[in-house]
């Protein structure tokens, strides 16, 4: 009892752990963020009081990201043909599910063989996906 209780709480934290942590690191990203933005306005407020040349603008653009995911993205640039890819890769996964699970001589697993068409599928579905998107030309 005290086992599946301590397994099962283990897995709690494991799971929301990671996503409390990625919510904490993306909170201090974005304060850090605003406090540059901050201290480049006060600085350019200064220098207006002052009646001294402004300094020149930073390069805003990367300050005014929405969040690190939408940054990643920006700048990632993907193969117009990550389908084939992918399509590929999930069509031996799940041949290799429903094979295994079929010739593993258990009844359970013998009764369950067919879960591997799911990946089979996806990747018939992602090279259909190629097909009727991809560039002409």
């Amino acid at each position: 009892m005290m086992d599946s209780l301590q397994f099962g709480l283990f897995g709690l934290f494991w799971v929301f752990g990671w996503a409390v942590l990625l919510v904490i690191v993306w909170h201090l990203k974005a304060l850090r963020r605003q406090r540059r933005l901050e201290l480049i306005h006060d600085e350019r407020m200064a220098a207006m009081e002052k009646g001294i040349p402004l300094p020149e603008l930073p390069d805003y653009g990367d300050l005014a990201r929405e969040s690190p995911i939408a940054d990643a993205l920006a700048s990632l640039r993907l193969n117009p043909r990550w389908p084939l890819g992918v399509g590929a890769l999930s069509i031996m996964l799940g041949s290799g599910t429903a094979v295994a699970l079929r010739l593993s001589g258990d009844e359970y697993h013998n009764q369950i063989w067919s879960f591997g068409l799911i990946g089979i599928f996806l990747g018939v579905g992602l090279f259909l996906h190629y097909i009727l998107t991809r560039p002409r030309a």
